[in-house]
């Protein structure tokens, strides 16, 4: 879709002043066509275009969850979901440090994730464009399309460990919008290191142990358990259930190890390191 046709739009909606004609295009790993508004040389809007099942899907994100400060603020939704337009979060989304993941883990249970919202009973877990009837079916989908790309780099054992793990998940009834792309990728900070913002949001409908999860395994440093027990403690029961933090973070970092492969490859000896950690608590529990 054409930009200006889009800035015509807002103009005329009043989203936009006449003066905001400054674009500039944003780049990184989303697959949407992203562009910030100026106001002179301050960066004040975000336009994001992108199919309308997803377009959709993030308006719904960012507007369940308008209250959270870190979040996003949306400014409009075009009414065929074709694109959407939210204020600019300044910061830096490559700022993460080491030195802060407790911490991090801490700020994202108590000032994020402890607000999600449960969902009605008929709401279909996954993604809005390929639902999913159990929470255990989405995580199986994950597993399978994750072993893909992991192939020998892990042995073959391991492959058959995780698949029968997954398959023997509970059934929890939990249910709750999630970001669903929790990691320090799409973490906004200040130039301190404090988190000022989450973007970007890939909507799943599941557990909320997910999102504290895929954050934790987002990078390569500090995966141990008393760095992620802190704040799942945080969590209340009513997100979490019954559930045994050993086989949750396996999972998490057996889909970590595949996107690592793909995308960061750098990263790997440090998470078969941790691989080889949590598998070992696992089976110590057995």
């Amino acid at each position: 879709m054409d930009i200006q046709f889009i800035l015509n739009e807002l103009y005329e909606a009043g989203v936009l002043e006449s003066h905001m004609q400054n674009l500039k295009p944003l780049t990184g790993g989303t697959s949407s066509e992203v562009v910030v508004v100026m106001d002179g040389t301050r960066p004040r809007y975000v336009i994001k275009q992108n199919d309308p099942v997803i377009v959709k899907a993030e308006a719904e994100f960012l507007l369940t969850y308008a209250q959270i400060e870190k979040l996003s603020r949306v400014i409009y939704v075009d009414s065929l979901h074709r694109y959407l337009v939210y204020a600019f979060k300044p910061g830096f989304t490559r700022q993460y440090s080491e030195r802060n993941k407790g911490d991090l883990l801490l700020s994202l249970a108590t000032e994020v994730i402890a607000h999600y919202k449960s969902l009605r009973e008929e709401r279909k877990y996954g993604y809005s464009d390929h639902p999913f009837v159990e929470w255990r079916d989405f995580l199986l989908h994950r597993t399978k399309e994750s072993e893909k790309i992991i192939q020998d780099v892990l042995p073959s054992e391991n492959h058959r460990f995780i698949h029968t793990l997954v398959a023997g998940s509970p059934q929890r009834n939990i249910k709750y919008l999630l970001h669903g792309d929790f990691g320090v990728h799409n973490f906004v900070f200040a130039e301190d290191d404090t988190l000022t913002g989450i973007i970007d949001p890939d909507p799943v409908v599941g557990e909320p142990l997910y999102d504290l999860i895929y954050a934790f395994c987002s990078s390569p440093d500090r995966l141990t358990i008393d760095t992620i027990l802190p704040a799942v403690e945080k969590l209340s029961p009513e997100m979490t259930g019954e559930y045994e933090l050993n086989r949750e973070v396996l999972q998490g970092l057996y889909f970590r190890i595949a996107t690592c492969i793909r995308h960061h490859p750098e990263d790997l000896d440090q998470y078969t390191e941790a691989w080889n950690y949590w598998l070992n608590r696992v089976r110590s529990k057995e």
